[in-house]
């Protein structure tokens, strides 16, 4: 009997202790969850590392409400932990998600023609290819892809609203201009425009 009681105590000692569980975040000893005040994130974790603001849709219609407040803050920790990403909606947190890892902020480095990737957050792009030439913003419609295409959705034509972005970047005259196309936040597409030029 006490081998047995003793091999359950060595089992129990052994056994790591649980991770945070998805949708969550650990600062220190506390741990920040899905649906706490986005005040409490800056009282348990700090003021984020960029704050991005999505302003709210103009007009009622899908994915959004006439009334939300979208922000997305991101918590960069170096290059040893991820990319913590929250998003905030009406001063609650909504979803708590990762972004691959970290890194130091030195400033915009090289941005070369593969340095733009698809899902990259807005924060990364930023820190990696600075601000762009020239930006505009739209809420638009766009198919919700979480249907395949031939699905029963799809006879119904099922979309999504999203943030729209494009900004443009001029490398100089020996590159074709950037247009980067970002949804929510997200790097979604880059396109080719005319040669660029030089300052």
């Amino acid at each position: 009997m006490k081998a047995l009681l003793a091999l359950l105590l060595l089992g129990a000692w052994l056994t790591p202790a649980p991770a945070a569980a998805s949708g969550s975040m650990r600062c220190g000893s506390r741990l920040l969850s899905e649906g706490m005040l986005a005040a409490e994130a800056v009282a348990i974790c700090g003021e984020p590392d960029f704050v991005d603001v999505w302003p709210s849709p103009r007009g009622h219609g899908y994915g959004y409400g006439l009334h939300d407040s979208i922000e997305e803050w991101i918590y960069n920790r170096g290059s040893s932990q991820l990319l913590r990403v929250l998003q905030i909606r009406n001063g609650r947190i909504h979803s708590i998600g990762t972004e691959g890892y970290g890194f130091a902020e030195q400033g915009a480095g090289s941005c070369g023609q593969t340095d733009i990737l698809r899902g990259m957050t807005k924060y990364r792009l930023l820190a990696r290819c600075g601000e762009p030439l020239a930006r505009v913003a739209d809420h638009v419609f766009v198919p919700d892809r979480r249907y395949r295409r031939g699905s029963l959705h799809d006879s119904y034509n099922a979309v999504i609203r999203v943030y729209r972005e494009e900004w443009t970047y001029n490398f100089g005259s020996n590159q074709l201009l950037r247009i980067v196309v970002l949804e929510n936040g997200r790097v979604e597409d880059v396109r080719v425009g005319r040669r660029g030029f030089d300052p």
